[in-house]
């Protein structure tokens, strides 16, 4: 993935860093006690309450992607086939024919209200206000399909270092969905541990590194100065105070990354055939993982990306491809465009992941260019339609230490389109 990178940096190439695992076998797993780190992330309805919205329904802005779009699957280049409900279970006709059941069936009815009393309890108050928001939807608009599987259990992380005023974590994620096992940094904002606040959630921010982004990501490694602007930028309030999730760009082991190896086997975030699924990962697998493990809000409005140089494809290209868990990107002198010699064989899995043919899906998101070359950025934004919006920023980009320049407008564009939970 080319584009405006560490000077210092080699490219990429190589053999895999770690054998792809085995998706392990799905279990079920024990109920959460309220108020635990999982308990905020999504889950699917009770099989008797299937028509009742989800609990992290969008308050403000809503994804553009089709009402039966399933939680795992992105947007396609092509029209979305819509997923259906399907035909209603058939029931046999059950009378009551006695006291007996006329009281049994009081009492259960008793009992399932009572339980769903106790389940609202035991969510946070920013799910409690989009559950209350979302009943008062169109009845006839059919809630989301969402995924079958069990919530992902939270992981275990190790505290890194204190960061500008807040606490940078380490964890290791083991994808259950792409089979990709890859290290996730996790930087927390002044203020989560205080007690005052440990009854709220939080936006988050997505980082996708510079390359080679190999058991690094440029954003929390002291390459550049991104933590200390953004704890400035929370404490003037231009932005909400984001937990910050910085992965891996990609799973290969470092020693290939300084041998100049890597090149070669650069998947531009995409799920290549045959290749590691760094698409599923970074959106499907660490998001399930910081849902789980951290207070993050599950709301798409309160969650943004933000990618540097080559990280900047992912971050576009995600925010076109998964509006269903985004509101906004930037892209700090990345391209729009995919080069890798991957893709050489693989044509139709370009074509889908290409950007600029994603635009024609029109995901309700926000997108900003900034630091691009030439006429890229412009040509990119007088693509997109309604409800997609693209700004453009010309600029001269080239060395990573031009993100400090740019941070102060992308933290304003930021701020502007992603939600505070809490406010």
């Amino acid at each position: 993935m080319a584009g405006r990178e560490h000077a210092s940096t080699p490219a990429w190439g190589g053999a895999s860093k770690r054998p792809t695992p085995v998706a392990p076998a799905e279990r079920s797993r024990p109920a959460e006690p309220p108020g635990s780190p999982a308990s905020t992330s999504a889950s699917e309805p009770p099989p008797a309450r299937a028509e009742a919205p989800l609990p992290f329904a969008s308050v403000e802005l809503t994804s553009s992607a089709p009402a039966g779009l399933a939680r795992h699957e992105p947007m396609r280049v092509t029209e979305p086939r819509s997923i259906g409900a399907g035909p209603a279970p058939v029931r046999r006709k059950r009378g009551v024919r006695s006291p007996l059941g006329i009281g049994l069936l009081a009492l259960a009815v008793i009992a399932a209200g009572v339980g769903g009393t106790f389940a609202y309890r035991g969510i946070s108050d920013d799910d409690k206000q989009n559950v209350a928001s979302s009943t008062k939807a169109d009845p006839s608009v059919e809630p989301s399909a969402t995924s079958s599987r069990p919530k992902a259990a939270p992981q275990k992380f190790t505290k890194v270092a204190a960061k500008s005023g807040g606490t940078l974590t380490k964890m290791t994620v083991a994808g259950s969905l792409s089979g990709v096992t890859a290290d996730v940094w996790v930087w927390l904002p002044p203020g989560y541990d205080t007690p005052a606040d440990q009854g709220r959630s939080y936006p988050v921010l997505v980082a996708q590194s510079a390359l080679p982004g190999v058991e690094s990501n440029s954003f929390v490694d002291d390459s550049v100065a991104f933590l200390p602007k953004l704890a400035s930028a929370i404490e003037a309030g231009t932005v909400p105070p984001y937990i910050v999730v910085a992965p891996e760009l990609m799973p290969y082991p470092k020693q290939e990354a300084d041998a100049g190896r890597t090149a070669a086997k650069d998947t531009e975030c995409s799920d290549i055939p045959n290749r590691p699924k760094m698409a599923t990962f970074h959106n499907e697998d660490v998001r399930e993982a910081v849902l789980a493990t951290y207070r993050a809000s599950a709301d798409r409005t309160s969650w943004a990306l933000i990618g540097d140089g080559s990280g900047g494809l992912c971050s576009v290209k995600y925010a076109l491809q998964y509006p269903q868990y985004y509101a906004a990107a930037v892209s700090l002198s990345g391209r729009t465009t995919l080069k890798s010699p991957l893709w050489d064989t693989e044509a139709a899995a370009k074509a889908a992941n290409d950007p600029v043919k994603l635009l024609d899906a029109r995901p309700d998101v926000r997108i900003m260019l900034s630091g691009h070359t030439g006429s890229t950025g412009t040509d990119f934004a007088a693509k997109a339609k309604a409800p997609t919006s693209v700004k453009a920023i010309q600029g001269a980009g080239g060395a990573s230490g031009d993100v400090v320049r740019q941070l102060p407008e992308a933290f304003t564009f930021l701020g502007r389109n992603t939600r505070n939970p809490a406010a």
